[in-house]
């Protein structure tokens, strides 16, 4: 099957992201972009000054033309970050919901598109019956407030989405406006991106990439679709450059020091897993294990593999043994 791109942002995802950065107030800090640059082992100045002021600029021009209400149900959506992730690929996987007459979608339609989401590599051509759902929601192993929060959203699925919607047409022109202040570099961008490289590129090749601009360096990916940042390629061209020299070592050794990063690696010795069987073992967020991926692929530390229409990560015994030899000829060991 021949890969295509996306060659627009997705207003729904960008709209969701931006109204949760929008209510963490240090979402588009600089040192998160230091912190992050520092977790691949490049240059966080480098890094910031890139992209942080167009993504600076981005969410400044939204959150001055927001509409800001703080309610129930804002908390509901906005509180939590794999909750946030979740709705995010829902919404932009079904985004002919809203952009037609969202009266038409129902109930029993959301809820399939929620527990397909959930279930990669299964499809579910009928509504479960509600001991099912439940015992599907525990086996994916989200927390149990992400579950508690899914099952109220199965519960009410469509006076939920209507109110989500409604969250998000409040912002349309707040979005609008964010686009148009940074339209010539972000026009630069899309035409760039169906030629950029990616971290996981070699899971993403039964699957069609969308732009996004919310999380300018990050890979979302599923059995079916791809959420891909926009300045991806560029954090890769960066760690490539490191990797051109004896520093090269350094992010590599930097990731296997930090304490997470090595027992995700130990409990990958025993057998393949994937994001949410770590998570459980680890007592980590899904959210956190995906960072602490990101940052393991980016070093070749893992690899990925498709089964059963799951993403797997495998550890890399070929990239650890290649480590081992270089700090042993660097040492002369």
């Amino acid at each position: 099957m021949e890969k295509t791109t996306g060659s627009n942002l997705n207003k729904y995802f960008e709209i969701i992201g931006l109204l949760y950065g929008c209510s963490h107030t240090n979402f588009i800090e600089k040192e998160l972009w230091e912190n992050a640059a520092a977790e691949y082992g490049i240059d966080g100045t480098q890094l910031f000054n890139k992209f942080g002021a167009i993504h600076k600029k981005y969410f400044t021009i939204f959150r001055q033309n927001m509409t800001f209400q703080k309610c129930e149900d804002f908390d509901f959506f906005f509180a939590d970050d794999d909750f946030l992730i979740l709705l995010q690929t829902i919404c932009a996987d079904n985004s002919e919901w809203f952009d037609n007459d969202f009266s038409g979608v129902t109930d029993d339609t959301i809820i399939l598109a929620i527990i397909n989401e959930l279930l990669e590599g299964k499809e579910f051509d009928v509504v479960p019956p509600l001991n099912e759902i439940i015992t599907l929601l525990q086996s994916t192993k989200y927390s149990t407030n992400i579950c508690w929060k899914l099952m109220v959203l199965i519960q009410s699925p469509k006076k939920k989405m209507e109110s989500l919607l409604n969250f998000i047409k409040q912002n349309i022109v707040a979005y609008q406006k964010a686009i148009d202040a940074i339209k010539k570099p972000l026009d630069k961008l899309l035409t760039d991106f169906p030629n950029g490289n990616y971290m996981s590129k070699n899971i993403l090749k039964d699957v069609n990439p969308t732009p996004i601009l919310i999380y300018p360096a990050i890979e979302i990916v599923n059995s079916r679709t791809a959420y891909v940042g926009l300045f991806a390629k560029d954090v890769y061209k960066h760690i490539e450059k490191v990797r051109s020299s004896q520093k090269k070592l350094l992010p590599a050794l930097k990731a296997l020091g930090d304490s997470s990063k090595f027992d995700i690696l130990l409990t990958l010795l025993t057998a393949p897993k994937y994001n949410l069987e770590l998570a459980e073992k680890l007592n980590l967020s899904a959210a956190t294990v995906s960072h602490h991926m990101n940052v393991l692929l980016s070093n070749q530390l893992v690899n990925v593999e498709k089964k059963d229409g799951r993403v797997y990560y495998t550890i890399s015994k070929e990239t650890l043994r290649d480590l081992t030899n270089q700090i042993s000829s660097i040492f002369s060991l």
